[in-house]
């Protein structure tokens, strides 16, 4: 791809300045030697520090006081200035999310030395430009947009110079093979208009990243599901060997192989069961069973996917009556999950402006990687 070439070496100690209309002058030291730019951000004593290594001037009329110090002082440490064409990313980031539907955060990220972005490749749930981008070109700093629903993307600059953005999905914690996942939404190139850009992602990424989720989490519970009736009919779980005692400490390796696929299970349909519930309209009988369903998968405390940031809970252990009840009302899940997925985005041509932003706040900085 094109614009996903392999990047032009950078230096070992460099200082990215972006123009932000919210903080002013935002200067991000990147580099293997990073810390020598923070060292001449520091000698102006102009800039101010902010989380996630970015330094701040926030009055732009001592500019012309300030430059030639920290050109002078960049010189001394050999930290080469570089003024991106493009405005601060957490300026594009936050009025992005602004124009989406929703509740969203966005979350600046600095990954300042090559080998911090590296960390994203496992979390990454894309099989297109924003992987390779990740993989063969270098990645200063990005962006997390989070929903309240669970969500999580990342936003970075679209390499290439074409002045773009990209924009690609995290998996939940409940996944640990999201590379190369044949499920996975593949990322969209976005404008450098935030407004436009939201209205792309609102038709265009947000549906197929809905219909991915749950056609993935359907796949695993379906699989998990057959394997556990196989396991039931070819003798692996014999009640009356057990009686409702812990499966993981029988000796019974039929049995002990079913309780670890329930528990690997119970994540996947717990968030599958949530989002089941939320567009179904099931009979009385089986509104019964999705209630038995999720008082045994914990579903009422699975108000969101597990972010991919941290790691999942324990999972607790699987009985002989659990694998009775979810081999007795895992159907009637599946049947409602299958009836409950998303439709396919929509593939006109010219799509509506997004809504009117909601005010503004401030972006959060974080750093990953430190």
């Amino acid at each position: 791809m094109a614009d996903t070439a392999l990047p032009q070496a950078r230096p070992d100690a460099e200082i990215i300045l972006c123009v932000s209309a919210e903080e002013g002058l935002v200067a991000i030291p990147v580099g293997e030697k990073y810390s020598y730019g923070h060292t001449v951000l520091r000698s102006t004593g102009a800039f101010e520090k902010q989380k996630a290594g970015v330094h701040v001037l926030r009055n732009l009329s001592a500019m012309p006081d300030v430059m030639p110090a920290l050109a002078q002082a960049a010189k001394l440490y050999r930290v080469a200035l570089t003024t991106s064409p493009r405005p601060y990313l957490g300026d594009y980031a936050q009025e992005l999310v602004s124009y989406l539907p929703g509740t969203w955060t966005a979350t600046f990220e600095v990954y300042a030395h090559p080998v911090w972005q590296e960390d994203w490749i496992p979390l990454l749930w894309d099989n297109g430009a924003l992987t390779e981008a990740m993989e063969r070109c270098r990645v200063p700093y990005g962006a997390v947009l989070t929903s309240s629903t669970g969500a999580e993307l990342l936003l970075i600059e679209q390499p290439g110079g074409t002045g773009g953005y990209l924009l690609g999905a995290c998996a939940s914690s409940t996944f640990d093979d999201n590379y190369d996942s044949p499920f996975a939404p593949p990322a969209i190139a976005l404008p450098a208009y935030p407004r436009l850009a939201a209205a792309q992602v609102t038709s265009r990424f947000l549906p197929a990243y809905e219909r991915a989720v749950h056609e993935r989490l359907l796949a695993e519970v379906e699989t998990g599901h057959r394997h556990l009736e196989d396991l039931w009919q070819s003798g692996g779980l014999d009640g009356g060997a057990v009686h409702g005692s812990v499966l993981g400490h029988t000796a019974d390796r039929g049995a002990e192989r079913s309780a670890a696929v329930l528990r690997r299970l119970r994540p996947h349909a717990a968030h599958l069961l949530v989002r089941t519930l939320e567009t179904a309209d099931p009979s009385p009988e089986d509104r019964a069973a999705l209630d038995r369903l999720a008082a045994l998968l914990g579903a009422e405390r699975c108000e969101r996917p597990a972010s991919v940031f941290r790691a999942p809970a324990p999972l607790p252990p699987a009985s002989a009556d659990d694998m009775r009840r979810w081999l007795a009302d895992a159907p009637v899940l599946l049947k409602h999950a299958r009836a409950t997925l998303p439709p396919a985005p929509e593939t006109g041509s010219r799509k509506a402006l997004a809504p009117a932003p909601r005010p503004l706040a401030a972006p959060t900085a974080s750093g990953r990687g430190r």
